[in-house]
């Protein structure tokens, strides 16, 4: 891989492909002041880009862009360490968050391809500790997130609070080991989880011998020249060109922690790998991501299949091979992995069919690293997407009008109903907005491309909205670009009275999480108390069921249970309850005092 010696420069024969546009007759010094202004005009678009980051007092982003094998671009935008003044550059370290899960498959394929174990082994073989599930879970499974486990993280949150000084994928397994059922038979669904790449390093150090990060430097780093990777398991390590987090709170930057070890209460300086915690550099990845076209590290049907959608056992392909997100951008395949961590966003991805590969790694929460990325694909890329003007950010969708019956018609509240996932549709000053859960929150303006047919912002996908038939009530189908169409059905709202809301005060337990919850009732409404933990004030959703957000703690808020949903005997009272959050499904807890 040719690298540049400085951090704004380009190959000349990466604009060979743009110059040759230009008539022949164009030769000599002629032809070069050409090229040397194309390149300069593409170098200033993405720049621009970058503006409102690339400041001494702001965070930032570290970008390096390679064409048909060979680097073109890389620069630094914005600040490594705002404390100290030390500026982003192609050589700061980021925490590259869930790109890790990329590693830790080929990993796994690595010791396949060795014979040391099979994809198709049983997860059991290896995590003996694990309880029969009723279903046949493979390897596979874990790397295709096809595996149905729930997320020890989520759990972690759910559970009174601990603070254990182990191993902390140890600690991961042992959650996971008092699980008794699955969100989803192993193979009939695609969700996306953390939980089987924890595990999976762990298979990793079980079968070689080696810890993750030792296995992935000897076996996956050190061979290709990765000079500044590394899995990230010793929480007290010096990090040499580290960037620090941030997230904005406030009107202010401010330095984040880390959310994968601490907020799953694990003491010492054994922190989690396997889903997360990659450090890495913008170079380093493009070196990485050219692995994949100009093979020097493991067998081309291992990276073939890498980037290949798995099935499901209804026939079904999703978008995710192994270890890899496959997509669409505005039709042009990409292959790569999008990454978050606490004060971290990054995004790796390939355009294979055009030679575009764009490593981008940020320091501050919630940037955008899809948007940006596809921003400068829009750059390089124009002749292959001709439509960008259009579908770019900010562009305004080609609307319809709609009569205010015809808005008012679509109003009212959707479940999801294989995870309770629920979805709120209002009219406020004349439009139509979406709230995610069960909240009035300002939501999501949806533009009308037709009387049933919504688009979301920025082109990332559309809701149709399919009117009621005798058979079933009114749905909403959610579509994005190369994802699987998601629906939700109209319910009816739930409304108790006080004494209503008597029936489902008590004490609930969970042998699962070994804990137990108390129900009652405040002048704010009903309540689940959390020992060591922020309550559950409950919102009323659909008959017998609430959803669930945590109260005066501002941290807390990101976790909100779908749906508690209390069940009764057959004489109608309350028995137990069972919690939907997320990626955590059917969890029960029974009634042990009324």
């Amino acid at each position: 891989m040719k690298t540049p010696l400085t951090a704004a420069y380009f190959l000349v024969g990466s604009t060979i492909a743009i110059a040759s546009v230009i008539a022949p007759t164009v030769f000599g010094q002629a032809q070069s002041t050409v090229t040397a202004n194309l390149a300069e005009s593409i170098t200033a678009r993405v720049d621009s880009l970058f503006a409102p980051w690339n400041r001494s007092d702001s965070p930032g982003c570290s970008l390096a862009i390679s064409q048909n094998g060979a680097q073109v671009y890389e620069r630094g935008y914005g600040m490594a360490n705002l404390e100290l003044g030390i500026a982003i550059t192609p050589a700061s370290v980021f925490n590259v968050g869930s790109i890790s899960k990329t590693f830790t498959a080929m990993s796994i394929l690595l010791l396949a391809q060795r014979g040391q174990l099979s994809l198709d082994d049983e997860v059991r073989k290896y995590i003996t500790e694990l309880p029969d599930y009723g279903s046949r879970l493979t390897l596979r499974h874990l790397l295709t997130h096809t595996s149905g486990l729930r997320s020890g993280f989520r759990l972690r949150e759910l559970a009174e609070p601990r603070n254990d000084a182990v191993d902390g994928n140890d600690a991961f397994v042992a959650i996971l080991a008092r699980q008794r059922a699955l969100n989803f038979t192993p193979g009939t669904e695609y969700e996306y989880s953390n939980s089987g790449y924890v595990l999976l390093a762990i298979v990793v150090k079980r079968v070689s011998g080696q810890s993750l990060r030792e296995f992935a430097d000897s076996n996956i780093f050190k061979p290709l020249g990765m000079t500044h990777t590394h899995f990230h398991d010793d929480s007290y390590m010096i990090v040499p060109n580290r960037a620090q987090g941030y997230y904005r709170g406030a009107g202010a930057f401010n330095v984040a922690f880390d959310y994968w070890n601490m907020n799953f209460g694990i003491g010492g300086n054994r922190g989690m790998v396997g889903g997360a915690n990659l450090y890495t550099t913008a170079r380093d990845l493009l070196i990485w991501e050219q692995n994949f076209v100009d093979v020097h590290l493991g067998e081309p049907a291992l990276l073939a299949a890498m980037q290949t959608p798995a099935v499901l056992t209804s026939g079904e392909t999703t978008s995710y091979g192994l270890g890899l997100e496959l997509g669409l951008d505005r039709g042009l395949r990409t292959i790569g992995h999008n990454g978050t961590s606490s004060g971290y966003g990054a995004r790796v991805v390939r355009y294979p069919d055009q030679g575009l590969t764009v490593a981008l790694l940020c320091n501050l929460e919630g940037i955008g690293t899809t948007r940006l990325s596809q921003g400068i694909a829009s750059i390089y890329l124009a002749d292959a997407l001709p439509a960008v003007a259009a579908s770019s950010p900010g562009a305004v969708p080609t609307s319809v009008s709609l009569t205010a019956e015809q808005l008012a018609s679509k109003v009212g509240l959707y479940r999801d109903p294989s995870n309770d996932a629920l979805r709120q549709i209002l009219v406020r000053d004349g439009k139509l907005r979406v709230v995610a859960g069960a909240g009035t929150g300002p939501g999501t303006e949806l533009t009308p491309a037709s009387a049933n047919r919504f688009l979301l912002p920025g082109g990332t996908g559309a809701l149709e909205f399919v009117p009621a038939v005798p058979s079933r009530p009114q749905e909403i189908h959610q579509i994005s670009e190369g994802q699987k169409r998601v629906v939700f059905q109209q319910v009816n709202a739930f409304r108790p009275s006080s004494t209503e809301l008597l029936a489902f005060t008590g004490e609930y337990m969970s042998p699962e999480l070994d804990v137990t919850y108390t129900v009652v009732i405040r002048a704010s409404g009903l309540v689940i108390e959390v020992p060591g933990r922020a309550e559950f004030l409950m919102r009323p959703t659909f008959t017998d069921a609430f959803q669930g957000v945590r109260v005066r703690v501002p941290e807390d808020n990101a976790l909100q249970l779908q749906a508690v949903r209390f069940s009764r005997d057959a004489s109608g009272v309350v028995t137990g309850f069972t919690v939907n959050a997320g990626d955590v499904r059917s969890l029960r807890f029974d009634r042990v005092k009324r």
